[in-house]
């Protein structure tokens, strides 16, 4: 067998290959092999048929289809080990002689993305400060006011609603009236029953929770909303709606007063307010070093793929477009919608239109990680089986199962090999 390589633009490469007669030969008889397996030729044993044998009870075209699979197939896998080439995505296969003539030999050509050669000019001049979050009396104060909310007392009462009450609702929305005596149609899925609200806390439409201030139980009311431009669901983006209420409870709450008792509620634990207002304070600096550690991280990747240079294959591109959109789907199937194309439809967009919406991110991730690599081969990080499976003991300790022994040891290498690799660099 003989092969030429020739380098293209964008970290792709053309192999060409020129196998003589005998080479293909070996592929027929092969092939004759493989077919032969499920054959019942009398005088020979399944699997053992020769080739002119064969050839009076099978069509030739289908053996040299054959022969042409197993041909491409070991040809290009050992041009690709000799040459040492880190292939990223399935080859390209072009036929150059006529493929109905194996006797005379094959000629073909494997068009392939490699891994593309990656440059990070001066990354050790990238300096992200540290930043020290600090925590106010206000936020502490907030986090008090939201474990109150759980531990409040309801009890009905027979008033009009106030802020601040906790109501029962049965609403359907309709399209607005363009005339005074049109008959309301209903909008499919803005119905609910007894439908529990705090009112004035906005859970709902903006609008919506002021109309129910004043009213009293079993009391029907309509009225108008405008929806927001910027509402999370595009079909209601401006829409104006004629909701129909109707208020089946009212609820007054008792709120809890900050004691030693309400810490006991809320902590299962006995201890001064003052030391259960520090671990408030501690778990929110906790959670703010986290999120800054995270933002720092983020920041350094931004000015990393700066001094980047690497042309991505097409094909990977490709890969990892169809890649971020699978993860669309599973979220999407996680929340109850299986039908992509009816969500496609409902999104008025189409799968061309999200390919290329999400390639300038995929092209970006790609970047990272590609980045991330070098640096990690530059820096010499490395993480030891032992130190991954420590990781792992102590994520059983917390009784967390691990599934999947080894998955989980390679999610936790990685993990492990960032961290180590951004102390490093971020100091």
């Amino acid at each position: 067998m003989k092969y030429t390589v020739k380098k293209s633009e964008k970290s792709t490469v053309t192999i060409v290959f020129d196998l003589e007669k005998d080479d293909v030969e070996k592929h027929r008889k092969k092939a004759a092999d493989d077919i032969s397996k499920d054959l019942d030729i009398k005088g020979f044993r399944a699997g053992h048929i020769p080739l002119n044998v064969l050839e009076e009870h099978v069509d030739k075209k289908f053996i040299n289809a054959r022969a042409q699979e197993l041909a491409v197939q070991m040809a290009y896998a050992e041009a690709v080990t000799t040459e040492k080439l880190h292939v990223v995505a399935a080859p390209k296969i072009k036929f150059i002689s006529d493929t109905t003539k194996l006797e005379d030999g094959m000629k073909f050509e494997a068009e392939v993305a490699i891994l593309p050669e990656v440059k990070v000019k001066d990354y050790k001049s990238i300096k992200i400060p540290k930043e020290e979050p600090k925590v106010d009396k206000k936020e502490v104060e907030e986090v008090i006011a939201d474990m109150k909310k759980y531990v409040t007392e309801w009890k009905d009462v027979e008033r009009e609603v106030k802020k601040g009450d906790r109501v029962e609702i049965d609403f359907e929305g309709f399209e607005a009236k363009e005339k005074k005596d049109a008959e309301a149609k209903a909008i499919p899925g803005t119905e609910s029953k007894n439908h529990p609200v705090i009112v004035g806390e906005g859970s709902l439409v903006p609008g919506f929770e002021g109309n129910l201030e004043g009213m009293k139980k079993d009391e029907k009311k309509e009225f108008e909303l405008t929806f927001p431009k910027e509402y999370h669901n595009k079909e209601f983006q401006g829409k104006k709606v004629l909701f129909k209420v109707e208020l089946k409870r009212i609820e007054e709450g008792k709120v809890q007063d900050l004691n030693e008792d309400f810490v006991e509620k809320v902590t299962g634990k006995k201890m001064p307010v003052e030391d259960f207002k520090k671990d408030i304070e501690k778990n929110i600096k906790a959670r703010k070093e986290q999120q800054a550690s995270a933002d720092r991280e983020n920041k350094y990747l931004e000015e990393l793929i700066k001094k980047t240079e690497l042309d991505v294959p097409e094909a990977m591109l490709d890969e990892e477009v169809h890649f971020m959109l699978e993860d669309i789907k599973h979220d999407l199937a996680q929340k109850g919608v299986t039908d992509f194309n009816q969500f496609l439809e409902q999104s008025k967009t189409s799968l061309e239109d999200l390919q290329k919406k999400y390639r300038p991110e995929a092209e970006k991730r790609i970047k990272i990680r590609l980045a991330l690599t070098h640096l990690l081969e530059e820096e010499k990080i490395e993480v030891t089986d032992k130190e991954a499976d420590e990781e792992i003991k102590k994520l059983e300790a917390f009784g967390q199962k691990i599934d999947n022994p080894d998955e989980k040891k390679t999610q936790i290498k990685n993990k492990m090999l960032l961290k180590k690799l951004f102390d490093k660099v971020l100091g």
